[in-house]
């Protein structure tokens, strides 16, 4: 990220389109969800606990044919 100053003096940032498009389909998410944020930090303390199963397993244990 740069920031540039126009002749309004006033601050820019430019960014790539790839991460504001990023940035765009992140607050779309937000806007549906705003639950998300404390629902994937509650997803990633069970990954820590180990309190998953294997892509493996899972197709296993639901008969997935890929």
């Amino acid at each position: 990220m740069d920031t540039i100053t126009l002749k309004s003096n006033k601050p820019m940032v430019i960014i790539s389109l790839e991460e504001y498009e990023g940035m765009k389909e992140t607050i779309q998410l937000l806007a549906q969800n705003p639950n998300l944020p404390e629902e994937l930090k509650k997803e990633r303390r069970k990954i820590e606990r180990g309190d998953f199963i294997s892509f493996e397993d899972f197709k296993k244990k639901y008969k997935v044919k890929r």
